[in-house]
């Protein structure tokens, strides 16, 4: 891939061009879009579209067949390792930006806790569903660890509160609401809580999952798939 048209800042206009482009590929990786229409797209006049569909032209990331008034416009080989070169920086941004756990085997521990009657009852009444009587556990890698715990500061907590049964006693439990969902099925976003147990044995950068649903099976998970976890602000 040529650098310069990589690194270019004159070609910022032709990155956001040509992404809006490749939004409108119909089957046969065909684009049916007049100068006219995509100036709209680009919120822009039809003169400066018209420049835009050109300078993709001239820069080979574009081929481009007119058909009378119409025109038939295909992405190159060029244009699409453009498309996959801004697919791979942002993604390496987002990673950086999102907070992303990775789908770890548990002992079994959230699921006991959660079970206990005095914790469900209060899961049941706060958190507003019946939740599924075992938690998702998540490894979090120390920057994301810290990214989790400075966004939670700014976060009231669903506390569940501790209590006394005639064996032991339970320490109280925040909640934080939260959406997690697979980065690859950004629709399949489910809401759930992250649990803060005082006493656990998992190492500080395993966290656990409460949801109504059994979240392996619903979001299709195996050890070590990615999940984004996006707090709810309250």
């Amino acid at each position: 891939m040529d650098e310069d048209n990589d690194i270019n800042p004159e070609n910022y206009a032709n990155f956001f061009a040509l992404y809006n482009l490749c939004k409108h590929i119909e089957p046969k990786q065909v684009i049916n879009i007049s100068s006219v229409e995509f100036g709209k797209v680009l919120k822009t006049s039809q003169q400066t579209a018209s420049r835009r569909i050109n300078d993709l032209e001239k820069l080979g990331w574009i081929k481009r067949k007119l058909e009378g008034k119409a025109q038939k416009i295909v992405v190159t080989k060029l244009g699409a390792d453009i498309m996959l070169r801004m697919y791979q920086n942002l993604k390496e941004i987002l990673d950086d930006i999102v907070i992303i756990g990775y789908v770890q085997s548990g002992i079994g521990e959230g699921g006991y806790y959660v079970s206990i009657k005095g914790y469900y009852d209060q899961f049941q009444n706060k958190l507003g569903y019946n939740p599924y009587k075992g938690t998702l556990n998540l490894k979090l890698n120390d920057a994301n660890n810290a990214l989790l715990n400075e966004k939670l500061k700014n976060n009231k907590p669903i506390t569940i509160e501790g209590f006394e049964d005639q064996q032991r006693q339970y320490g109280p439990v925040d909640c934080y609401e939260c959406l997690i969902y697979r980065p690859d099925k950004m629709d399949s976003k489910q809401k759930a809580a992250i649990l803060k147990i005082e006493r656990t044995h998992h190492k500080g950068n395993i966290i656990e999952i409460l949801a109504e649903d059994y979240l392996r099976d619903l979001l299709h998970l195996v050890d070590d798939d990615k999940i984004v976890i996006e707090i709810i602000k309250n």
